[in-house]
C-alpha cells in the first residue's frame, strides 16, 4: 500500500516537476566554496560564544520572516519571493564576504550578519516548500508527500558539497590550508574572492529552475489536475536519487579518510 502510493507520487508529472526543482536547485544552488569556514575563523576572527549568540538571534529572524510572509505574502509569487531574497541575500552577502577577504572590515559581528541574512530566504523557502506540498498532497498522503519532497531536497545537498570539494580543490593557492589565510598574500585573497564569485554564480544559476516551480496556489492546483502520469518519472526519481546518495557519500565518506583525503576526487592537493 505504501509503495503503491509512493509510485503514484513520482509517477506523477506535476510531482515530478517539482522533485526536479527540489534535487537540482540543492545541488546547484548549494555549490560554495570550501574557503568559508576559514575565512570566518581566521579572517573574522569569529569566536564560538559570538557565533552561537548570532545563531540563537537568526532564529528569532526567522520566525518574524515567517510571520511577514504569513501577512504579507501570502497571495505573491512563489517564484518571484524566491527570486527577490535570493538576489538580496547573494548580494548582501558578498559585500560581507569581499569586505572582510580584502581587509577592508574584518570584524566577526560584522562577518556574522550574514547568519542573520540567510534566515529570510531560509524562511521564504520554507513558506514556499510548505505550501506547495499542501497543495500537491492528496488526503491521507500528506506525510509521504513532505517526507518525499524534503528527502530530494536534503539529498541534494551533500551532493553538492562533494561536488564543491571538487570544484574548489582546484583553486591555488590551497583554499584549505589555514597557513595560507595566516600568510594573507595579495594572491591568495584573489584566490579566496574569485571562489566566492563562483558560489554566487552558482546560486544565480540556480534561479533559472524556478520556471520549474508553479506561482501560486491556483497553478499548482490545475498542474495537478491536469498534468499526466509516466511511470518514466518515477525510473528517472530513483535512479536519480540512487546515484545522489551513492555517489555523495562515496565521496563525503573519503574526506574523512586521511588516506583518500588527499586525492583529487575529492578536493585534495594529490596523493
Amino acid at each position: 500500500m505504501y509503495c503503491s502510493q509512493a509510485w503514484a507520487l513520482i509517477t506523477n508529472k506535476a510531482i515530478f516537476i517539482v522533485i526536479m526543482y527540489d534535487f537540482w536547485e540543492a545541488l546547484i544552488g548549494r555549490i560554495s566554496t570550501t574557503a568559508g569556514g576559514l575565512v570566518k575563523s581566521q579572517w573574522a576572527g569569529v569566536k564560538n560564544f559570538q557565533n552561537q549568540l548570532f545563531t540563537l538571534v537568526s532564529l528569532l529572524v526567522f520566525a518574524y520572516s515567517l510571520h511577514l510572509v504569513k501577512r504579507h505574502f501570502l497571495n505573491f509569487s512563489w517564484r518571484k519571493m524566491l527570486l527577490i531574497t535570493g538576489i538580496i541575500l547573494n548580494l548582501l552577502d558578498a559585500t560581507l564576504a569581499l569586505c572582510t577577504t580584502y581587509d577592508v572590515v574584518r570584524n566577526q559581528y560584522f562577518y556574522l550578519g550574514e547568519t542573520i541574512l540567510d534566515e529570510i530566504p531560509a524562511a521564504a523557502n520554507f513558506v514556499v516548500g510548505t505550501f506547495i506540498i499542501v497543495e500537491m498532497a492528496d488526503k491521507g498522503n500528506e506525510g509521504l508527500t513532505y517526507g518525499l519532497f524534503t528527502t530530494v531536497s536534503n539529498l541534494g545537498t551533500p551532493f553538492s558539497r562533494a561536488i564543491g570539494n571538487q570544484i574548489f580543490g582546484l583553486f591555488q593557492p590551497n583554499l584549505s590550508d589555514s597557513e595560507n589565510y595566516k600568510l594573507d598574500t595579495l594572491e591568495f585573497r584573489h584566490t579566496v574572492a574569485r571562489s566566492f564569485l563562483l558560489s554566487y554564480a552558482f546560486s544565480f544559476a540556480s534561479f533559472l529552475l524556478l520556471v520549474l516551480l508553479p506561482y501560486q496556489k491556483q497553478e499548482a492546483q490545475r498542474r495537478k489536475r491536469e498534468w499526466s502520469r509516466h511511470p518514466i518519472f518515477g525510473y528517472i526519481t530513483c535512479g536519480l536519487v540512487l546515484f545522489a546518495f551513492i555517489y555523495a557519500m562515496t565521496v563525503n565518506f573519503m574526506t574523512m579518510i586521511p588516506e583518500t583525503a588527499c586525492l583529487e576526487l575529492v578536493g585534495g592537493s594529490g596523493c
